[in-house]
């Protein structure tokens, strides 16, 4: 797991440089040159999805349950679901349920969301 979050930290640190220390993106770029950034950036962000990968295997084989759902959710979560894809396809055909919710795929993506919390 420790893997894995290393590799999560560099890939994702590396994505989120330029929102995080944009001052210092520009001085490292400016010391490196444009290749040498890139060059740098690239190696490091590659270096974090290696480590992401190979610690998503070494958890593979022993994984951590955080938490399991009671039995009863399922049902409920079936319940949720059923509105679900006619609210999809209503959202490519022109009716009434299209008129009622004005948005059928925001809505059926919030089903989905709440069906699966």
């Amino acid at each position: 797991m420790t893997t894995l979050i290393i590799g999560l930290c560099l890939f994702l640190g590396t994505h989120s440089l330029a929102m995080v220390a944009p001052g210092l993106r520009a001085s490292v770029r400016a010391r490196l040159g444009e290749r040498g950034w890139k060059a740098a950036y690239a190696l490091v962000s590659l270096l974090g999805f290696v480590l992401i990968v190979h610690g998503f295997g070494l958890a593979r084989r022993a994984p951590v349950v955080l938490y399991t759902p009671p039995p009863w959710m399922r049902h409920v979560t079936f319940l949720f679901m059923l509105p679900v894809f006619p609210l999809l396809i209503a959202a490519y055909l022109p009716g009434r349920i299209k008129a009622a919710t004005k948005h059928p795929m925001l809505t059926a993506v919030k089903f989905w969301a709440f069906a699966h919390l």
